[in-house]
Parts: C-alpha cells; structure tokens; sequence
C-alpha cells in the first residue's frame, strides 16, 4: 500500500478505536471475563502498549540502519502492561490513557513521515523475542499491523460491553 494510503487509514483505524472505547461505560472499564487477558479498560492499555511496542521496533531498525536488531521492551514494562491490561482503567484515567494514545500514535506517524520513499517497504531481520528467528519487518508492515491492531479490539470491546451489560442486568 502506498504510504500515504497507509497512513491515511491508520489515522481511521485509531478514529474507529476512539468511538468504540467512547461507548465503553465508565463502571464497565474494570470488567474482566473470566479467562480473558484484557478488561474492557484495559484494551486501551494494551492498545498504548502496542504503540510503544512497535514504536520501539521502528527505533531499532532505523538505528540499525536496517540491519538486524530486536526491539527493548524492559521486563518491568511488559509486567506493567499485562497487569493494566488485565486491571483497566478508573474512570479519572480514561481521558489520560486517550492522551497517551494520541502522542504515541502521534510519534509513531512522525517517524513513518521522516523515512525516505526507499524505506517505506525496505525490510529489517527483526528477532521478536528470545530464542526466535528474525522476522523481515518493514516500516509499512508496522503501520499495516497497527492499523488492523486498532480494528481488532472495536468488535472486541463491543462483545465485552454486551457481556457486560447482560452481567449487570443493564
């Protein structure tokens, strides 16, 4: 896809996210299903996690010049995430966490931008995680990743507010 095709339907994908997380009931952001990894509150967690994620991995390879590299998410960032994820957010911190999604999709743009035309598709071996082989990833691939990452959780959240609501007997 043409980068500024791309770039356009990121910026659709986050707009559709911000609706369905505007429709998530403030005493539902702390809803977990049973067995489920994320609360309702905390698919924007994970949402931001994401971002800062693949944010890192676009840092890594620009770094590396396109060369092999891996992105550095401390542990301790990992373990906070999952338990936010898993926790949600409080009502107070709803317009904050949309804040932070704001600036990281924000940089994450920013860098896409600043790339050359050539790099926009040009592949980096990028090793994911320990013991795993490197995985050819391109500045578009994020993007596209991204995008479809947003979109993943609109349903998601809408079958988590039903549930929700049909738990609460609202």
């Amino acid at each position: 896809m043409e980068r500024e095709a791309a770039l356009a339907d990121f910026e659709t994908a986050r707009k559709e996210w911000e609706a369905a997380f505007a429709k998530v009931p403030d005493g539902a952001l702390t809803y977990l299903k049973p067995g489920d990894d994320y609360s309702l509150g905390g698919l924007q967690v994970h949402v931001n996690w994401v971002l800062v994620h693949y944010r890192r991995v676009l840092d890594g390879i620009l770094a590396a010049g396109f060369a092999e590299t891996a992105p550095a998410d401390p542990p301790a960032d990992v373990r906070r995430a999952l338990e936010g994820a898993k926790h949600g957010l409080m009502p107070a911190e709803r317009r904050s966490s949309l804040a932070e999604m704001a600036q990281l999709h924000a940089t994450v743009r920013s860098i896409i931008c600043e790339l050359a035309e050539e790099d926009w598709s040009r592949k980096a071996s990028v090793i994911y995680g320990e013991g795993q082989d490197p995985y050819p990833t391109s500045p578009e691939d994020v993007i596209g990743w991204l995008r479809d990452h947003y979109r993943e959780h609109v349903q998601q959240s809408a079958d988590l507010i039903e549930e929700w609501a049909a738990a609460h007997g609202s």
